[in-house]
This record gives structure tokens, C-alpha cells and sequence, in this order.
């Protein structure tokens, strides 16, 4: 497993372990693709929903972690620990601990918040889990938006955290990237000769993360 600042990926030519390397995001969105925005529930404010099961939608299950992984309090965010089972399943979090889709006024829409250890019923708690990804079929292109910290343009908010991203290659080679986050949304996205089978995501963001516009099954790609 590599560990890799994300400012070095953004270098040209730049490429790690199975071939991961970094795309725009919006390079993507011409092809022909499938996205996950979780505007399927009804728009309402925090909390929002609150889910309790993992996620599932055409080609994709989003769960808390990895079959196989146990989570940790570390500091008041989710921590994974310990090696995935084969073949790669997600799982839900214990009752209030997995995920809120709630209206986000970064994103102007739904968006998946994972919920950390104090839960899914207090600001502290939302945006401070974790959240695992697997894919029905290797990716070779994927993407994603995350909120971070809100802009500060007066400088009072604390400074945003880091996000810690973990692929789970087809080959069963891992690749890990630690990305310092910035204030408002990141977009995100990679490609991968070998295809991406899974991804997690933890942080240590003091305001908490959110998660929207999953892209994948993302076809004809070029260039």
C-alpha cells in the first residue's frame, strides 16, 4: 500500500499503484455514465434522513465499511481497522451510526453525510464516519464530490481537515491517498487501467464531510 499526497498526483504524468491516476472530474460527465446524486428522498433539512442499512443503487452499494473491518472512535471520527473479506461487501454501521441524506446548502442538493461516533442526531455527529463504496463490476473511471469545510472568507472557521481515500484494485493491490481537503466542494475523480473494485473514505475534517455526485460506470472514456 502506497500513501501519496495529492498535491504530488496532481503532477502530469504522475500515476501510482494499478495505474491509478487522477482526472478532472468534468472530463468524465460527457461519457456515457451512471451518477448517484440521492435525490431519489424527498429534499429536507439536517438531520434528514437517517439511514440505518447500506445504500444500494444500479451497479453500486455504499455501506460504513468493509466486510471484514471493524470501526473505531478515534477522537469523535470513525477509524477502519483490519483487512477486508473477500469478495469485497459493505456494511452498515450499528442504528444511527451508518449515514444522513440530507439537503446541502454547499452542493444546493441531497447529499450523503457519513455519521461518526456521537451519531446522526447532532451537527458533532454528521459528516464524521466513515463510508465504503463497492462497485458491482471493476471501474476504470469514477468520481466523486466532497464538501468540506464552508468557505471563510473572514477566516473564523477552524482550518479543514484531511481525507483518507483507500482503493481496492480488481488485482487486489490497494493504493491510499491522504488529501489535504480545502473550504467548499472538491471535485474528484481517477482513472485506472486495472479498475477499482471498492473505496473508503474516513477524515478528520472538524466540520464533517459530505459525499454527492457519485459517477461511474463510466464508458467510451478517451484521452
Amino acid at each position: 500500500m502506497r500513501r501519496l499526497c495529492f498535491a504530488l498526483l496532481c503532477l502530469p504524468g504522475f500515476a501510482f499503484a494499478a495505474d491509478l491516476r487522477p482526472v478532472p472530474y468534468d472530463t468524465l460527465l460527457p461519457q456515457p455514465h451512471r451518477i448517484e446524486t440521492f435525490d431519489i428522498l424527498p429534499s429536507a433539512p439536517e438531520p434528514g434522513h437517517r439511514i440505518d442499512q447500506h445504500w444500494r443503487t444500479t451497479g453500486l452499494t455504499i455501506g460504513e465499511r468493509l466486510a471484514g473491518q471493524t470501526v473505531h472512535d478515534t477522537e469523535g471520527f470513525d477509524t477502519l481497522r483490519g483487512a477486508p473479506t473477500q469478495p469485497l461487501r459493505a456494511l452498515p454501521g450499528a442504528p444511527g451510526q451508518t449515514f444522513a441524506i440530507a439537503h446541502h446548502t454547499g452542493f444546493g442538493s441531497n447529499a450523503l453525510f457519513p455519521v461518526g461516533p456521537k451519531g446522526a442526531d447532532i451537527p458533532e455527529g454528521r459528516g464524521e464516519g466513515s463510508a465504503a463504496l463497492v462497485f458491482d463490476t471493476p471501474q476504470t473511471a469514477m468520481g466523486l464530490r466532497l464538501h468540506a469545510e464552508y468557505p471563510d472568507p473572514l477566516g473564523q472557521r477552524p482550518a479543514p481537515g484531511t481525507a483518507l481515500l483507500t482503493f481496492h484494485h480488481a488485482t487486489g493491490q490497494t493504493s491510499e491517498l491522504s488529501l489535504p481537503l480545502t473550504h467548499g466542494v472538491i471535485s474528484l475523480a481517477w482513472r485506472s487501467d486495472t479498475g477499482i473494485i471498492a473505496l473508503t473514505v474516513q477524515n478528520t475534517d472538524p466540520g464533517g464531510i459530505a459525499l454527492d455526485d457519485i459517477l461511474y460506470d463510466v464508458t467510451a472514456l478517451s484521452g
